[in-house]
């Protein structure tokens, strides 16, 4: 199959995401150790990460939670 005929859409689960690796607490700040850009797609994108580092967050996270827009005080 031609690339031009293919499904531009990508699975989720292929794409990466932003994630957070060390529990954070609310008001906690958002840092180089507990965020990162991993897969899969389910966070915010990865081209935020450096807008959301030396953020605040606005409720306690676990490891393992991808990062959502209200989880960050902009």
């Amino acid at each position: 199959q031609l690339y031009e005929e293919r499904d531009s859409t990508i699975d989720v689960s292929f794409k990466r995401s932003l994630y957070v690796v060390k529990n954070i607490t609310a008001g906690g700040t958002f840092t180089n150790e507990n965020i990162k850009s991993i897969r899969p797609g389910f966070g915010l994108q990865p081209h935020l990460y450096n807008n959301i580092v030396g953020k605040t967050a606005t409720v306690d996270l676990k490891q393992g939670d991808a990062l959502k827009e209200e989880h960050v005080k902009w």
